[in-house]
């Protein structure tokens, strides 16, 4: 019987192809020094669209790999790595193990497992050694976006989502690239722990976006994963009631924000509670002496 597969796997291949070809001219972009900020961009997505592809098929080398590979320039883009010479020609090095695992994957065989180490330990040292450095002092927090003049942004991610390799937290750090965010999550559809299927999705995500950018430019962010959320884009000019950012407390963070850091993990934030004051000890009824030791 025909793989009901074949097709599509053979359509994955060939996107691949041009890919890669799209990820070469990049890096060669950046080798010579005249690349933008969409030529990253562009060599990003290119990683990303193999390794959520690649998730479909369960081709797991290949998914490992790109996935260490979108983490650098994912942090180029951010401006926590910086591409210099050794770096970009560390990414060269990448992209041909990439390809050779595109074509692996595709016609059988293997890729050398020293050279896969090799450049993975290649992208621990660049990333330990070209990271920006971290303030010893708390950061200030952005200020919540502007009741008037906002993109409010419903996003609930499809198990499918997950499946392909696709990250979340990477979407949303996306966002924070068009303009100021505040995030809320929404776990009311999280079940018991007994009830949790782990290949479940239970999450969803309210991102107030303080930007003058267009619809279009947020929805270019969720084209890989539109086919696996649930997403609704709304401007609000006008700051309609129910449309506002949740009011922040001293720590400048509002109940329910999730804090999103550089290694993808999600935290929410609650205040603390307010300390009860402890009664006062009742004072001994008139005309009875305390008891003495």
């Amino acid at each position: 019987m025909e793989d009901p597969l074949a097709a599509i796997r053979d359509t994955f291949f060939q996107e691949c192809e041009e890919q890669l070809a799209e990820l070469e001219t990049g890096l060669i972009a950046m080798e010579n020094g005249t690349a933008e900020a969409e030529t990253v961009n562009a060599v990003f997505r290119a990683v990303h669209s193999m390794k959520g592809g690649a998730g479909i098929f369960a081709l797991d080398a290949l998914v490992r790999f790109a996935h260490v590979f979108e983490t650098a320039l994912d942090k180029v883009r951010s401006g926590l790595l910086v591409a210099s010479p050794p770096v970009v020609a560390v990414f060269l090095r990448a992209a041909d193990i990439l390809a050779d695992l595109v074509r692996a994957a595709r016609d059988g065989g293997s890729v050398d497992e020293a050279r896969i180490a090799a450049v993975t330990g290649e992208f621990n040292q660049i990333d330990q050694a070209g990271a920006a450095p971290e303030s010893a002092s708390t950061p200030p927090s952005s200020p919540a976006p502007e009741a008037a003049g906002h993109w409010e942004i419903l996003f609930t991610p499809h198990p499918a989502l997950y499946a392909k390799a696709n990250e979340a937290a990477l979407l949303l750090r996306e966002l924070k690239r068009l303009g100021e965010t505040q995030v809320t999550l929404d776990d009311s559809e999280l079940p018991e722990l007994q009830e949790l299927d782990p290949e479940g999705a239970y999450l969803s995500w309210r991102i107030l976006l303080n930007s003058d950018c267009s619809k279009e430019e947020i929805a270019d962010l969720f084209e890989f994963v539109e086919d696996d959320c649930r997403l609704s884009i709304t401007r609000h000019d006008a700051g309609p009631e129910g449309a506002t950012a949740p009011a922040t407390d001293e720590s400048g963070f509002a109940p329910g924000t999730v804090i999103t850091g550089d290694n993808g993990f999600c935290f929410e934030f609650f205040p603390p509670s307010e300390p009860q004051d402890e009664a006062p000890e009742e004072p001994a009824p008139p005309g009875r002496a305390r008891s003495r030791a």
